[in-house]
């Protein structure tokens, strides 16, 4: 990309910044003058607003804190700074202005909308960084606040899957399939929860209703893969059909990185470790980077007499596993 080009990009983004932050500012500037002292709660809104065009958003933020302070009953107020923290990147702070926004003034349907998506936005950056303590938290107040919310109640299944508490999590999937039953998404994670509950025949049955309905989803056929490959190591069913779904489920997603570990653990259990590296290294590439996956490679890498490559991912290994400890008892 030449710098010209880099340049239009860079115009176009600070552009979409500053009409997010007008979007919640505008209203404020068009209220009615009500007072000229210089401490009133509109002159600090309105300073706000024309700090906010001019790009100083930590500024016109400051304004606005002051504005709620004198008049704290004003929703108008709390949007604007919500829609600026929302625009800094502070999606924590966004949700609490805008929370307020709405408290006091809940029949705003575009306040609600707009709380809806920065809760979400904010339950998706809890589960990047791993915390899922404050992020199953986070969920229960969101799926409590929009129970009609399909994606409020995806949220929740998903972090009561994070936190082991499988059979909640059961029913926020079922709770989010009956408000959107086409949410392929709710369904893998209904499946996911069953399985991680022990319910083995109830998983597989969604997951076969799931492939049903959708033939073409990978992530169905990955999730299924996983409970056929731990129902292989049982007896249950014999490795080669969880081999064949997982093997379908990169056909249409190569990238899946879980697929390739499924497949490459599937592999090395049969003492076929050359296959099992291979899966290992596509695992790898496509962003699998815990210590299960380094441990496994680690064991091919050895029964292959790559000595030197074995060591560095068994201390991979033992990285890994004391981050993943570490992380466990964070909130």
């Amino acid at each position: 990309m030449d710098a010209s080009v880099r340049a239009k990009v860079l115009v176009v983004n600070v552009a979409r910044g500053i009409a997010l932050l007008l979007t919640w500012l505008s209203p404020v500037w068009c209220l009615p003058q009500t007072a000229a002292q210089p401490d009133d709660a509109m002159q600090h809104a309105r300073r706000a607003y024309e700090l906010a065009r001019n790009g100083q958003s930590e500024l016109a933020a400051a304004e606005l804190a002051e504005a709620i302070r004198i008049d704290p009953g004003n929703a108008l107020y709390r949007s604007a700074l919500g829609g600026i923290y929302e625009r800094a990147g502070k999606i924590e702070e966004a949700v609490s202005a805008f929370a307020e926004a709405v408290r006091l003034d809940p029949a705003n349907a575009v306040l609600r909308a707009h709380l809806e998506k920065v809760s979400l936005d904010w339950g998706e950056s809890l589960a990047r960084s791993g915390r899922y303590r404050a992020g199953l938290m986070h969920a229960r107040a969101t799926a409590e606040r929009f129970p009609q919310s399909a994606r409020a109640w995806l949220m929740l299944g998903l972090f009561e899957t994070r936190n082991q508490e499988n059979l909640a999590a059961i029913a926020a999937y079922r709770r989010a399939l009956a408000l959107d039953p086409e949410s392929a998404d709710a369904s893998v994670g209904l499946g996911v929860a069953q399985s991680r509950a022990g319910l083995v025949k109830d998983a597989a049955g969604t997951f076969e209703a799931g492939l049903r309905k959708f033939p073409k989803d990978a992530m169905h056929r990955q999730a299924y893969g996983v409970l056929l490959a731990r129902m292989a190591e049982s007896g249950e069913v014999p490795a080669g059909r969880a081999v064949k779904m997982l093997e379908s489920a990169l056909a249409l997603d190569p990238a899946l990185a879980e697929a390739h570990y499924q497949l490459g653990s599937l592999a090395l259990a049969g003492d076929d470790s050359g296959s099992a590296a291979v899966h290992f290294e596509a695992a790898a590439r496509n962003g699998l980077d815990d210590s299960r996956l380094h441990y496994a490679f680690a064991r091919a890498l050895r029964r292959l007499g790559r000595m030197d490559e074995a060591a560095r991912h068994l201390d991979l290994f033992r990285q890994r596993k004391q981050a993943e400890e570490t992380a466990g008892v964070q909130p």
